[in-house]
């Protein structure tokens, strides 16, 4: 017969493991494992093929600690999106060139999105962050900022040099030469590759310098 003292240690270890699951820190071993799992499963099947049950599967862990870890497929697809983004070609510095600086931003933009967890993970992001605020949150704050910071810079520079009027606004210079991008990526198909990249970085400035 079970007495108060055992129920009660039984109660007090189910409540400490309960805890202790809750609170137990990340191991990287599995963390990195569920990430690079993600990647190759996003480049092999797509991101609407995608499942939590794959990714555990891949990586060698529960699912318990994919959800325990993440809030949603999503959340985990954004991380491993910015995991691989700048793998895939490091952003370019500063040239010295304003015209070469656009260009090269834009095109290593479109290389970002050519690779096979690149166009195709962000027009699914894209979609689904109409209905999961967290995931909006998370993409503004973590791509779009980033994202917006080296176009602007390189601008800022060449409204330094006076290569472009001092009264021209910056930031609907960066929507206008991303929005183009994405404009061709999630709407009208159009190809997205360096005769674009360098037409686009031409026609922009030549805007912002009349």
């Amino acid at each position: 017969m079970r007495t108060i003292a055992q129920s009660d240690t039984v109660r007090l270890v189910t409540e400490r493991e309960t805890i202790r699951g809750r609170g137990r820190r990340r191991s990287p071993e599995s963390h990195q494992a569920i990430v690079a799992a993600t990647q190759e499963l996003l480049a092999e099947v797509g991101y609407r093929r995608l499942t939590v049950e794959g990714v555990a599967a891949r990586a060698g862990v529960g699912k318990q600690t994919i959800y325990r870890w993440w809030p949603s497929l999503a959340a985990l697809v954004l991380e491993a999106y910015l995991a691989g983004s700048d793998a895939v070609l490091p952003p370019p510095a500063d040239s010295g060139s304003t015209h070469e600086d656009v260009r090269a931003l834009i095109g290593w933009l479109v290389a970002v999105l050519a690779a096979p967890t690149g166009g195709r993970v962000v027009a699914g992001l894209v979609a689904d962050m109409q209905h999961d605020p967290a995931l909006a949150e998370g993409f503004h704050r973590e791509i779009v900022p980033a994202r917006r910071r080296a176009m602007h810079d390189a601008l800022e520079r060449a409204r330094a040099r006076g290569e472009i009027r001092a009264d021209a606004d910056l930031d609907v210079a960066v929507d206008m030469l991303h929005g183009a991008v994405f404009y061709r990526l999630l709407l009208s198909g159009e190809p997205l590759d360096d005769d674009f990249a360098a037409t686009l970085a031409a026609q922009v400035l030549a805007g912002l310098s009349s």
